[in-house]
């Protein structure tokens, strides 16, 4: 018999805004800062699906993807001296 929590790991999710999102991808929240997807998960219930994400600051975090408002991180540019410098 299936319990409400069990669920099934996904290799992928398209999110809208985001694309499709895979775990080692790189992504950004606007309060939890930057992180890594360590997995994807479905429900396999209900059907819904939750995205676990390791943040730099705030450690691992269970997300529901479409309400979480995630963003691709923008590439800072490196000046010249910071690439010089860049250890």
């Amino acid at each position: 018999m299936l319990s409400k929590l069990d669920d099934k790991e996904l290799e992928s999710l398209t999110l809208d805004g985001i694309g499709v999102v895979t775990p080692g991808m790189k992504v950004e929240h606007p309060l939890f800062g930057l992180g890594e997807v360590e997995a994807i998960f479905e429900f396999i219930k209900s059907g819904e699906n939750t995205i676990r994400i390791n943040f730099e600051k705030h450690g691992s975090k269970a997300l529901v993807p479409e309400y979480a408002n995630l963003t691709i991180p923008k590439e800072k540019k490196t000046s010249f001296f910071g690439k010089l410098f860049k250890k």
